[in-house]
């Protein structure tokens, strides 16, 4: 399925995406080569949306299921280009290795996804049924989900593939992630006098302590546990020195499991704050899901509540089953992660819309986000053939490879 040739224009395509940045909401470089890539393939239809998510479909000879095959465009900081060995948006290709920043998360995933849907129709056109959709999102760093929601009424997927850097594994659930904020309000006051005053930051110590005490997060085998993260803390005014805050923010990370809730989540932490401040009106609070506004390099504005859920694929499922043949067929190990996998916009897919969805993806997530981020071209290679394999038994069904590749 992969000579020589294709694998040449999988790491060349790879480069071409690498060396555009992309930071969030500065994905139309990378959305041009998609697009460009994916018509001079061959695919039906090339779409880009009103936020910018580039959409290809290739549609087989008999009517049949949609399979989605979803990764990101957009990709996080590089940090300092000092401790980088290599330039982080030149690609350069040292030994087995592409480096570059978001080469495993998820530009890698994202090159073989749509380079295996090309080979998938060259290959195998008159074998198989239904549609087959690739899509590239923007502001998956930013909006976990959100852009999704577009890319699934215009393509209506049965089933889901969505990147991560999972080492070639199969990945059948993640816990989900809430930011949540906790405010308090107080009474600004000289500091030389506090007694004028209501120091909100003290307010909010009290209520982090309470916090500390009587929060138990529950647990789940296969997700772990629902842990709560302080990630941020501030006060107002920010350089308020000689002054009692009037206000103290502190941000949460809670990592969700299956089943939960927004207003299930508030309420736990409700309950704790409500306990500590019974009884004294001074002690001003309120919990809330963070949500935050941004804006597409289309021009459309992007927001939404930092609230994206768990999601679980049953261990039997027939899709499971289907993308296991898949792996196999290619003649790749169809290991199914032990483990969940970390933030995709699988949380849309599977756990809002509960779709069948499972994470496929070349590389580690030990290399996201880090500097001198790279890919092994093994493993890049390994995903193409990975999306190609589990494309032909979803949407061919039992023994699509029983007469080869």
């Amino acid at each position: 399925m992969l000579d020589s040739k294709r694998e040449e224009d999988l790491s060349g395509f790879c480069q071409d995406l690498l060396r555009s940045p992309s930071l969030s909401g500065v994905e139309r470089e990378v959305g041009l080569r998609v697009a460009e890539a994916m018509r001079s393939h061959g695919y039906d239809e090339v779409t880009v949306d009103a936020y910018g998510n580039v959409i290809g479909q290739i549609r087989f000879s008999r009517p049949g299921p949609t399979l989605l095959l979803e990764a990101q465009m957009d990709h996080v900081e590089t940090g300092d280009f000092t401790r980088w060995s290599q330039y982080p948006y030149g690609a350069f290709i040292k030994g087995t290795r592409l480096y570059g920043r978001g080469a495993s998360d998820q530009k890698g995933c994202l090159a073989a996804m749509v380079l295996a849907g090309a080979f998938l129709r060259e290959d195998m056109e008159a074998r198989l049924s239904g549609t087959l959709m690739v899509a590239g999102t923007v502001f998956q760093e930013k909006f976990e989900g959100v852009a999704s929601r577009v890319v699934a009424m215009k393509c209506s997927p049965d089933f889901v593939v969505t990147g991560e850097a999972s080492s070639l594994e199969l990945v059948r659930g993640q816990r989900g992630r809430a930011e949540l904020l906790l405010e308090t309000s107080g009474k600004m006051a000289h500091s030389s006098h506090p007694e004028f005053g209501i120091n909100a930051a003290d307010a909010m110590v009290r209520l982090l302590a309470a916090i500390g005490r009587e929060f138990r997060p529950s647990s789940d085998p296969f997700l772990g546990e629902g842990i709560l993260v302080l990630v941020h803390l501030s006060t107002t005014p920010e350089d308020g020195v000689g002054a009692v805050p009037d206000r103290a923010r502190a941000v949460f990370d809670r990592r969700l499991l299956a089943g939960e809730t927004k207003e299930g989540v508030l309420a736990q932490l409700d309950a704790i704050l409500e306990k500590e401040a019974a009884g004294d009106p001074a002690l001003q609070w309120k919990l809330s899901v963070a949500s935050s506004e941004d804006r597409c390099y289309t021009g459309i504005p992007i927001r939404g509540e930092h609230f994206a859920p768990a999601w679980v694929l049953e261990e039997d499922h027939p899709f499971l089953e289907s993308a296991r043949e898949g792996l196999e067929g290619m003649g790749l190990d169809s290991r199914v992660s032990w483990g969940p996998g970390f933030g995709t916009n699988g949380s849309f897919y599977g756990g809002q819309m509960r779709l069948p969805t499972i994470a496929f993806g070349p590389s580690s997530a030990g290399l996201a986000h880090v500097v001198d981020e790279y890919i092994e071209l093994d493993q890049l290679f390994g995903a193409c053939r990975g999306y190609y394999g589990i494309a032909a038994s979803t949407l061919g069904g039992p023994g699509i490879f029983s007469g080869g590749v």
